[in-house]
């Protein structure tokens, strides 16, 4: 069995002791506190032991009624160690209380002979005693949390889930005794620098969508902020122990020139990518500027630059030297940088823009740019560590330049920020010499274009315990988007998987559904499943009977868990994101029927649906906040440009309809498009002289989209 696996089982076995014991050391029993919390004397009232502590008694309390207080070693007087039973001066401990709960490294664990060594940066250590349950971590420089780690841990294990962000997201157990069976167990991260982004703040993109749906920012935060609130004061990333600082930062930078086109362009044009009209001109690339990677002055400043950071910030542990993303400029086309790409090399579509600045555009057969990147990064690497031997330069496998190099092997220095999922590259890679991976994959972008469903899971844990395999050091997922009713369960294995890359897809699918949905777990796991099994096929499975297969498991699951409030409101929740999904397929079925003339497309069920969609998206914007990410769907979509065949475009229902709307809300019981209106008063007739509009006069609607990562716009439909 591999170490990983074993780590694992120790894992599921250390949550059945926890949850399950009988006998043992008691924490409380019916509901009333037989335990001290006993923190080090050292532990000031900010630390993070101090909040760890807060954490677990704050959890406590909502799961069995019973409050433990905090207390110091020093506040307890002497303490004695007889046979492991632990003892402090019964005149400074509250009448009723038999057994301590010691969280963090103290004078007390390391008497009971518990303490941080061996463990790993953020490791955690959790040990019972005759009377004693110890709960630390690692405190090493770069991941100080391992106690919070070992508390979240230790209530994890008694079924304490953060699902998604927001009270009901978090499941709470009922336990009015809890009680610890003999344990012992240690565990370390493997991945020192655990990341996964959250785009939720508002940006250029996301005020679009919000201008688009006529909804304020000031609507959009209160709506967001409400949703999200919990009395817990522990966030969702932070629960789910993502963190660590290895110093492996930056992403995008210009190829590591400061100031680029703006400050160094009149000066030096010759720094910049030669272009099809014979130009180095990049005054019209704005910030995606591109560089001329064989120009050695250029390669000499770069170095240069980088020397006088290091001498001014001694401690950065890394620098960028990765290329602008995107943008409507080309890579340089002079005869330097061409001897840089071997002939040999993997054959790349090249994206030509005509002129920079602008999108027209062509693409020509071209062989991977690779080569020539790691060349230039190696030139500068080759100059800085005369210097500074020991920092780490960031270059990266993506876009043009993601297969991995033919002909140059990579400086020992150099970190690559490896953004494919393929495993064949990740290895060649290492074969040319890469030492440092630091992981930035796409996948949870999947579906943020439009916020369908996608069930990831396989994909996720197979790709991340390969990952592990090849000994990755650091990750940087992009991105949350909040689509939690629809790609949540992606965004919690992404977590997970960074803390534990060896849990496997069935018991990631078990920690999540059985604690969250109750009785209903096993329906919850099959609609899961379901939803999987079409996500991976090639071929659309995402047909009507899909849906009603889909509606079928949440329904069953709802009928199991009886009366449960909480546990019903997670399935309303799931319900939400499933009936806007089946909304989308729908809505493209139409459009598709519209272009093949199809004497079934019915024309007004088709406004129907577009008023349909609009209206839920404001619903659930301003009323269920976390379902969808609309405004960012509304951006995404080009306000829905791939529904212009049936005028879906720029949509917008009347202003009497909208406001119509307002007064009412989705419940997530909701079965089909029918009762989705019901609930929405749109089966009630319209105000008179009431009009739709397939294009808002104040929507500018352009003739392509925002560019992709590659800087490649989407073409809007004719």
């Amino acid at each position: 069995m591999r170490k990983g696996s074993m780590i694992a089982v120790v894992a599921v076995l250390l949550s059945f002791f926890i949850s399950f014991a009988t006998e043992g050391v008691t924490l409380i029993e019916k509901g009333r506190a037989k335990s001290l919390i006993v923190l080090s004397e050292k532990a000031g009232l900010r630390s993070l032991e101090a909040q760890a502590a807060k954490t677990l008694s704050d959890h406590l309390f909502l799961i069995s009624g019973g409050r433990l207080d905090i207390k110091r070693e020093n506040d307890l007087g002497a303490f004695t160690i007889e046979k492991g039973v632990l003892s402090f001066d019964s005149a400074k401990v509250p009448e009723g209380i038999s057994s301590f709960i010691l969280v963090g490294e103290s004078a007390v664990t390391k008497a009971l002979g518990v303490s941080v060594e061996g463990l790993g940066p953020g490791g955690i250590r959790l040990k019972s005693g005759e009377n004693s349950l110890v709960l630390l971590g690692s405190t090493a420089a770069t991941d100080n949390a391992g106690t919070r780690y070992a508390v979240i841990e230790f209530l994890s294990s008694l079924g304490v889930r953060y699902l998604w962000p927001g009270e009901i997201g978090r499941v709470i157990p009922v336990l009015p005794t809890v009680s610890v069976a003999s344990l012992d167990y240690s565990f370390t991260p493997q991945i020192g620098q655990r990341t996964v982004r959250w785009s939720t703040r508002i940006t250029d993109r996301s005020q679009t969508g919000l201008s688009r749906l006529q909804i304020t920012e000031e609507e959009w935060t209160n709506a967001q902020q409400k949703s999200y609130a919990t009395d817990m004061g522990i966030g969702w990333s932070v629960w789910h122990r993502l963190g660590g600082r290895l110093g492996i930062a930056g992403g995008h930078a210009g190829g590591g020139l400061p100031g680029g086109w703006k400050e160094h362009g009149a000066q030096h044009p010759e720094w910049f990518a030669l272009q099809p009209d014979g130009t180095r001109d990049q005054s019209k690339a704005g910030e995606r500027w591109r560089l001329c990677k064989s120009n050695l002055e250029l390669i000499d400043y770069v170095a240069k630059t980088i020397i006088e950071r290091m001498n001014a910030n001694p401690n950065l542990k890394s620098i960028s030297l990765c290329p602008n993303d995107g943008g409507y400029s080309n890579f340089c086309l002079c005869d330097n940088c061409k001897k840089l790409d071997p002939a040999d090399g993997p054959k790349i579509q090249l994206t030509i823009f005509e002129k920079v600045g602008q999108p027209q555009r062509h693409q020509m057969e071209y062989v991977s740019l690779t080569d020539r990147m790691v060349w230039y990064w190696n030139q500068i690497a080759q100059r800085v560590v005369k210097v500074h031997p020991d920092l780490l330069l960031l270059g990266e496998a993506y876009s043009a330049w993601g297969n991995p190099p033919v002909r140059e092997k990579l400086h020992p220095n150099l970190v690559i920020r490896y953004v494919p999922e393929e495993k064949e590259g990740l290895e060649g890679w290492q074969k040319a010499g890469c030492k440092y991976i630091y992981w930035r994959p796409n996948i949870l972008l999947a579906g943020r274009r439009d916020g369908k469903a996608n069930v990831l899971l396989g994909r996720l844990t197979d790709i991340m315990s390969y990952m592990a395999e090849k000994g990755i050091l650091a990750t940087d997922f992009d991105s949350i988007l909040d689509n939690w009713a629809v790609h949540g369960l992606n965004y919690y294995a992404a977590a997970r998987l960074n803390w534990n890359p060896s849990l496997t897809e069935s018991q990631i699918l078990d920690e999540y559904c059985s604690p969250g949905f109750g009785k209903g777990a096993e329906q919850v796991k099959q609609y899961f499943l379901l939803l999987q099994k079409a996500t991976s096929d090639p071929k659309n499975l995402f047909t009507p009977d899909l849906f009603t297969s889909l509606r079928k498991s949440l329904n069953e699951a709802e009928k199991a868990v009886g009366s449960d409030t909480k546990i019903l409101a997670r399935i309303a929740f799931l319900r939400l994101g499933l009936n806007f999904t089946d909304l989308q397929y729908a809505i493209d079925r139409m459009v598709q029927q519209a272009l093949a003339k199809d004497p079934a497309f019915d024309k007004d069920l088709s406004q129907q649906l577009l008023e349909l969609n609009y209206i839920v998206l404001r619903d659930i914007a301003l009323h269920h906040n976390g379902v969808v990410h609309g405004p960012y769907l509304m951006w995404g979509s080009g306000d829905y440009a791939g529904w212009t065949a049936i005028r879906g475009r720029g949509y917008r229902p009347a202003k009497e309809r909208v406001e119509q709307a307002q007064q009412y809300s989705l419940t997530g019981r909701e079965n089909s498009f029918e009762e989705m209106r019901k609930s929405l008063g749109l089966d009630k007739s319209p105000s008179a002289g009431e009009k739709s509009t397939s294009l808002d006069p104040n929507v500018k609607v352009p003739t392509v989209m925002d560019a992709d990562e590659q800087g490649r716009p989407i073409e809007l439909p004719k």
